[in-house]
């Protein structure tokens, strides 16, 4: 009897917490509408008062002055990074609406965290889950009916790409010029340390058969055994549950570099850290980029992204205690100081050169009719036929180095060099100073040519440095900064410092001012004591 009560409490219980759960803007308004800065904030609040156990921290505020929320769920107990590293649980961080235009990652974000205070609660005991539902809220506020007017829907209007400084978010995780990516590195990836990354977006390009595509960290120089587990274990699991419990096509993110010649091979975006997912692989952690399809209705979209996000969490409950060894094992391997040599600058390469992609058949239009190529913007317009055909052509979708150095066991850099320093310490790099004038025989890359290039993108003029690397005795300056590559982010710290690095802190103009024949960091081959610490007060 006291258990049958039991169970109808329960119940009657459930359904009372069900009937106060809060809708999303996009539920509301019949998805003809996404939410606002402040209808996020209502809606956290909103699940806050149904479970106090939620718990929410600003992460950074950003240039119009919005704080900006990550959304902590996990077990009793866990309430700051210390907690939830104890409790041996995986943590995973997904974050939306990077680009503020791309808008139902930021629906769906809100909608798992109603699951995991409902019908998804049990999920609490197996992961440690953070969110951060609107990362450019600044972005978000300026909707109109005139931005992706390809995108179909929400009617209503979306957000802006850039922020409030007029950048692309996820064009800033190396440079971190803006607030919003000072605080998701300092304050999320470095002290809370997430296993796993997940990053919401949605796609403008190729016409194919796929509701959401996705991607990997794409950087070689990410630690191989974390490239090869996402690849071959974590997403096929997630695409084929895809497919099998909801009927979903999915596959590896790219666009046809013809589409109407999709023969040309499928290829994906970029290697570069200055991408999120590239960037995770840098720090020896997991990334997951999704990418819900432009041209599928805005419910769908939120719906497809629902279950993407519902099977990367039940596959990283799955494989969390692998994962989480991988990932202690690339820090061990970095730490080491045992790497050998990374990729500098890459090129585009096959990765499967005959393998099924879903080509939404297109043909050339008459005149003054169809569309534009959605992959050049200019030249032959198109006709969509919406007829899906399964096309045997090539993959396109990993890097190789085209140019590799070797990974010193320190940098030695400039004293002058503050922004530089500022930047690394951000990133969590461990910078040290000389405490006294020392002579070492070290590398310096001497400078032949400088090439800013022409047009500028994210209010720079990138930089190419030519040159080469040579032995020299040098007295060093006390104060001189030092990073030694015996720290688990050696890999990033790599790719920010080394001259000829297609994504580093010489590609962004950090050195510019103080640039001269000899570049203002030189490297220390050798195991060598060295009287530095980071007592330094900065």
């Amino acid at each position: 009897m006291r258990l049958m009560l039991r169970i109808v409490l329960l119940f009657i219980s459930g359904v009372a917490m069900a009937s106060e759960l809060p809708k999303t803007v996009a539920e509301t308004t019949d998805y003809k509408s996404t939410s606002r800065y402040d209808d996020v904030i209502s809606f956290v609040h909103a699940i806050q008062s149904i479970d106090p156990g939620i718990r929410v921290e600003t992460f950074a505020t950003t240039n119009e002055g919005r704080a900006l929320p990550l959304v902590i769920v996990g077990p009793a107990g866990v309430v700051d990074p210390r907690t939830a590293h104890a409790s041996g649980l995986p943590v995973v961080f997904i974050m939306a609406n990077i680009h503020a235009g791309e808008v139902e990652g930021k629906e769906a974000a809100q909608m798992l965290l109603r699951d995991l205070v409902s019908s998804k609660r049990k999920l609490r005991e197996k992961l440690v889950i953070l969110i951060a539902p609107i990362y450019n809220a600044d972005g978000n506020e300026k909707i109109s009916t005139d931005h992706r007017k390809e995108q179909v829907g929400p009617v209503n209007g979306v957000g802006v790409r850039e922020n409030g400084q007029g950048l692309d978010l996820n064009r800033d995780y190396m440079k971190l010029e803006s607030p919003e990516a000072r605080g998701l590195v300092h304050n999320v990836l470095d002290r809370w340390d997430p296993l796993v990354t997940v990053d919401l977006h949605t796609t403008d390009g190729s016409y194919h058969g796929y509701q959401l595509t996705y991607a990997p960290m794409l950087t070689p120089d990410a630690d191989s055994a974390l490239i090869e587990f996402e690849r071959e274990t974590l997403l096929p699991g997630i695409r084929a549950r895809m497919k099998t419990r909801y009927g979903k096509e999915t596959y590896y993110y790219g666009n046809f570099i013809d589409q109407l010649k999709p023969e040309k091979g499928w290829y994906t975006f970029d290697n570069r850290p200055r991408f999120g997912n590239n960037y995770a692989g840098l720090r020896n952690r997991f990334a997951i980029l999704s990418e819900a399809y432009s041209y599928i209705d805005f419910r769908a979209r939120v719906e497809v992204t629902q279950q993407f996000l519902d099977e990367i969490l039940a596959a990283v409950s799955l494989h969390g205690q692998t994962m989480t060894k991988i990932a202690a094992r690339a820090d061990e391997r970095a730490g080491s100081a045992k790497l050998k040599k990374l990729g500098a600058r890459f090129e585009i390469k096959p990765w499967r050169k005959s393998t099924t992609i879903l080509w939404e058949r297109s043909t050339p239009a008459k005149a003054g009719e169809g569309i534009q190529n959605p992959e050049t913007g200019s030249g032959p317009r198109i006709v969509r036929t919406g007829e899906i055909v399964p096309m045997k052509i090539t993959d396109y979708g990993i890097f190789a180095p085209t140019e590799k150095s070797e990974v010193p066991f320190a940098y030695l850099i400039d004293a002058r060099a503050k922004r530089v320093i500022e930047n690394l310490r951000t990133h969590g790099i461990i910078v040290e100073r000389l405490n006294a004038p020392s002579k070492l025989g070290v590398e310096q890359f001497v400078i032949t040519k400088t090439e800013h290039v022409a047009r500028e993108f994210q209010k720079h003029r990138e930089l190419t440095l030519t040159g080469e690397w040579k032995s020299n005795d040098v007295s060093f300056d006390a104060g001189t900064y030092v990073v030694r590559m015996n720290q688990p982010l050696a890999r990033l710290a790599f790719y920010l410092l080394e001259p000829r690095s297609d994504d580093g802190l010489f590609d962004w103009n950090f050195f510019d001012e103080i640039l001269g024949d000899v570049a203002p960091v030189s490297r220390l081959m050798t195991v060598t004591p060295l009287n530095a610490g980071v007592g330094d007060g900065e």
